[in-house]
């Protein structure tokens, strides 16, 4: 590891929030969190004065519509918020379909044939920018819905998680730095988010997917703990997706940010430069740790690409520039639970699994995020 003072080392509170009961409830149970524990996000969340008719529907109730549809109870735990916070629907963010610049992550789900225990596992790392993320874990058991947990964004939706059935869902972005998207729908969060609270496996997630409109340039992999998984590249509303299952010659499936199915190859040309070479040095350094380690690939094999700076591992450290590690997550659907490090991996420690079972409350984490200029990233230096 590189010496404290070669970094700017950022510091950050991350917290694990465990909600329970009715849609309504949790939105007001989140809402008085905040206000408690993030008043400055409270001020952000109700800042928004929403104009559907610039997104493209009708008018407010047009808009709840289209939510209610694909995510069901969505706009009873948004009431919830805003009758915490006092504010009228209008002013939040929750209805503002916000699209993030592109985040830069590695993903990838491994069948339980070639783990040495048998369990069938997701590793993910969450590369952006310091500023910008929920920095919260959620366990959520919301009445009629999936119990679930993963990280919270714009907080209604997920970066990603798994639920009680074993299904999983993370993301990453597409690379693409010089286009923006003409196709409205749903931001990744509010799909990851849909999936994780309606689905059980793989297959009807692929149903439910296929039926939302899907807004940006995303890379979905789902998976679940039948040894199933699938792999859904966007590219402003066109569709490409690969899917495997216990039949396949294939026994694990892993993306960064380019796109690699035949049908979207051709967009690799948007994406800048210096993401393009990243992005497929980190889906090498993926492919050939997963085809050394099988069929014995463990937890500490997973742990250790995640944990590891680039180019030896997936972690990065230039967070200024929207390539930093924020989290890093295990996800284990045979067992059901969530191997965590909050910040880098290469300086912080990998917190003790979570579960589904987890009391409700607020725990915080402190993480540190160890900037430093991408200028001195090796591949920023080829001509």
């Amino acid at each position: 590891m590189a010496l404290s003072s070669d970094y700017n080392l950022i510091k950050k509170v991350f917290q694990h929030v465990v909600l329970e009961g009715d849609s309504y409830e949790v939105g007001r149970q989140l809402g008085e969190v905040l206000k408690k524990h993030n008043p400055e996000t409270v001020r952000w969340f109700v800042s928004a004065r929403v104009e559907p008719e610039k997104l493209g529907f009708w008018d407010l109730e047009h808009l709840q519509g289209f939510y209610e549809e694909h995510c069901p109870g969505i706009n009873d735990e948004i009431q919830g918020l805003a009758d915490s916070f006092g504010a009228e629907l209008r002013d939040l963010q929750a209805y503002n379909l916000p699209i993030p610049r592109q985040g830069s992550c590695s993903h990838f789900a491994v069948f339980s044939s070639v783990t040495g225990d048998g369990h069938v596992y997701v590793g993910r790392s969450y590369e952006y920018n310091q500023r910008l993320n929920d920095f919260r874990l959620c366990t959520a058991r919301i009445k009629g819905k999936a119990k679930r947990i993963g990280f919270m964004e714009n907080l209604i939706g997920l970066d990603d998680g798994m639920n009680e059935h074993g299904l999983c869902v993370t993301f990453s972005g597409g690379g693409t730095q010089k286009k923006e998207p003409t196709k409205a729908g749903f931001p990744f969060f509010l799909v990851a988010r849909a999936l994780l609270d309606n689905c059980k496996t793989v297959d009807e997630a692929l149903k439910h997917l296929k039926k939302m409109p899907v807004y940006g340039f995303w890379n979905f992999i789902l998976t679940d703990k039948g040894n199933n998984a699938a792999l859904a590249q966007y590219f402003d509303g066109e569709c490409s997706i690969k899917q495997i299952g216990e039949n396949s010659s294939e026994r694990y499936l892993f993306c960064t940010n380019h796109y690699v199915l035949p049908d979207m190859v051709k967009y690799q040309k948007f994406a800048g430069d210096w993401i393009l070479r990243n992005s497929k040095r980190r889906y090498e350094l993926i492919g050939n740790m997963l085809s050394r380690a099988a069929p014995k690939i463990g937890k500490e094999d997973i742990r250790s690409l995640l944990s590891k700076e680039l180019y030896s591992g997936v972690c990065g450290h230039y967070y200024t520039e929207y390539f930093g590690t924020l989290f890093s997550a295990i996800y284990d659907l045979t067992d059901l639970t969530a191997e965590v490090c909050f910040g880098a991996p290469t300086h912080n420690k990998w917190q003790k699994p979570f579960t589904l079972r987890d009391p409700v409350g607020v725990k915080p984490y402190l993480a540190i995020l160890p900037d430093k200029p991408i200028s001195r990233d090796e591949l920023w230096k080829v001509a």
